[in-house]
């Protein structure tokens, strides 16, 4: 990570995302249903990947259906299970998480959403910036690793 990263986020514990990774087509209907991301277009199987700040992957979830949503994800991953309280996650805007964080006396670092405003302000603009280098870090880091997942010998995958 960059350096000024850690000097403005003493407090990120992990940074978090999601990858999906494209399967075959189940016969049956039902799970090709639970496994169809409308992201990808496709069927796949998605987990969840944390990142320390210093770039180690310290956390990886099982892998989930497709149409699992990130918020979904994270909640059923129980990585809420290994923070502490004052702990702040950072994530992208599909996290929708922060509710569950505050119940656990933990915080979300995401990009803002444009609400009723037409543009962000300078300090607004600022921080969304930063946030989005260092979620540019932590896609390389997913790729890295996801890249030597999909060089495996394939596997048997049952739906969960």
């Amino acid at each position: 990570m960059p350096r000024q990263f850690y000097s403005e986020n003493r407090d990120c514990k992990v940074i978090v995302d999601c990858t999906e990774f494209p399967i075959q087509k189940p016969n049956s209907p039902a799970e090709q249903q639970m496994t169809f991301s409308f992201y990808k277009n496709t069927n796949t199987l998605k987990g969840m990947i944390g990142i320390m700040p210093s770039g180690t992957i310290s956390f990886v979830s099982p892998l989930y259906c497709g149409s699992i949503s990130d918020k979904e994800l994270f909640i059923k991953s129980q990585l809420m299970d290994l923070l502490e309280p004052n702990d702040v996650v950072m994530a992208d805007k599909g996290f929708q998480i922060e509710q569950e964080l505050q119940k656990i006396s933990c915080k979300l670092k995401c990009p803002k959403f444009l609400k009723d405003c037409i543009q962000f302000d300078a300090s607004d603009r600022i921080e969304n910036c930063k946030i989005s280098n260092v979620r540019v870090t932590v896609e390389r880091a997913i790729s890295k690793y996801t890249n030597i997942l999909r060089d495996l010998s394939p596997i048997q995958v049952y739906i969960i």
